[in-house]
């Protein structure tokens, strides 16, 4: 019995940790130079906080090249405000390669229409795209190359 109590605390363990580390990657805007995507998992409350993370991706993607760059935006959803918080670099291999943290970012309102506005509308007001979403960054850029 003990062991069944064990191995059924480790397997929730497991199963808690991946629930909480999966990813959820969804297109929010693109154009001819940059593809959006917001990871719909990441949305989190921190005290008056809302934070969520979005990638931006360069285009056209290369087969094989992963780079590109998330920001953590934070909003305060009721008073209309945004501002980036870190910004983390990533190389072809798809390696971090650096942070820039900017925990005393000013806070600013989105313009109307803007990216920010949309990101602010996913974060805060649960709106969510209706373009399928992607596990990883990885997998998004392979399936741009049907790999």
């Amino acid at each position: 019995m003990k062991m069944f109590i064990t191995a059924s605390v480790a397997l929730a363990a497991a199963s808690l940790a991946f629930s909480v580390s999966a990813e959820e990657w969804s297109s929010v805007s693109s154009s001819a130079r940059v593809v959006y995507l917001a990871d719909l998992s990441s949305i989190a409350k921190v005290g008056d906080d809302t934070t969520i993370k979005v990638a931006r991706i360069p285009l056209p993607a290369t087969a094989g090249d992963y780079t590109h760059k998330i920001n953590e935006y934070a909003f305060r959803c009721a008073a209309n405000q945004a501002r980036i918080v870190l910004e983390v670099e990533y190389g072809a291999s798809g390696a971090e390669e650096a942070r820039y943290p900017d925990p005393e970012a000013e806070w600013d309102r989105p313009s109307a229409n803007s990216l920010g506005a949309y990101i602010k509308s996913i974060a805060c007001d649960n709106q969510r795209s209706t373009a399928p979403s992607s596990p990883s960054i990885k997998a998004f850029i392979d399936s741009q190359h049907g790999d």
